[in-house]
């Protein structure tokens, strides 16, 4: 008989306040999989109550909406979206479309996405993408501004600007470089959604068939990721319901990994990635 599946613990979503599974769900593939609305259900069942989504994922807002009308209290379920947008007229224009497509009255945190150096003017300036989330955000079409970026000097930047709610950076032992920036946004009581937990597009496949796959799970990449208390929460890509639950029994049972547990896998990282650049 499988096992019982325990309540997921939830964490702080920083000065929103929102309370979230400390697992949460990335949408980005999720129109692409065959059984998307099904993973998004047994989610939400197992108490997932946290999806990020974008208007750059084609099709992925509407699966969530629809998912969404068949979740007896819908409020229950926080949602994030984005936008690629970096002016102001863009980015309504891109949230007039989220709140079609998830069916929402107001999305809980809206996303400047993607944003690199050379973006980081142009969204803050006048007539930018920002002002156009802070004017959405006063007519309470969004309850919260984020932003997103591959880039830890953009997001050092945002956090010092003092502009946003939350943060989305990459987060997990092949990104553990994201550790300061972090832990400064925690004290900023600036909520982090940390996204490619377990390395990003391709990484994961990677691993298998190495002398490494023994030790760089996806339940020990994924706990790694989680075991950062400072993290609000994190969002693994699910296209699957089995991938779903192998998820939450993980994130319902896990115990913190200790520092030299962490130590011990960030070598193995590292040698992975070494023996990738300089296959024998």
């Amino acid at each position: 008989m499988p096992r019982k599946i325990e309540p997921l613990r939830k964490r702080r979503l920083g000065r929103t306040g929102l309370l979230v599974s400390e697992l949460g769900i990335g949408g980005s593939n999720l129109a692409d999989s065959d059984g998307g609305s099904e993973t998004l259900l047994k989610a939400f069942s197992f108490g997932i109550n946290f999806v990020e989504t974008g208007r750059a994922y084609k099709g992925s807002e509407y699966l969530i909406g629809r998912a969404l009308a068949q979740v007896p209290n819908r409020r229950s379920v926080h949602v994030a979206s984005k936008t690629l947008a970096r002016s102001r007229d863009g980015a309504l224009r891109d949230l007039e479309g989220s709140l079609r497509h998830l069916d929402l009255p107001a999305i809980d945190v809206y996303q400047l996405n993607s944003v690199g150096d050379d973006d980081w003017p142009l969204v803050t300036a006048e007539g930018g993408a920002l002002q156009g989330l802070q004017e959405a955000q006063e007519q309470g079409l969004i309850r919260f501004t984020g932003i997103s970026s591959h880039s830890l000097r953009v997001l050092r930047r945002a956090v010092d600007s003092g502009e946003f709610d939350t943060i989305q950076v990459k987060w997990g032992v092949f990104h553990s470089d994201s550790a300061g920036l972090i832990r400064l946004a925690e004290r900023r009581d600036i909520g982090v959604i940390g996204m490619k937990p377990f390395g990003g597009f391709g990484m994961f496949g990677s691993i298998k068939a190495t002398e490494y796959e023994r030790q760089l799970t996806a339940p020990a990449l994924l706990r790694y990721a989680l075991s950062n208390r400072q993290l609000s929460v994190s969002i693994p890509g699910m296209r699957r319901p089995r991938e779903a639950e192998e998820n939450v029994r993980l994130a319902s049972s896990y115990v913190p990994m200790t520092p030299a547990e962490k130590g011990r896998i960030v070598r193995q990282v590292r040698a992975f990635l070494a023996n990738m650049s300089n296959p024998r």
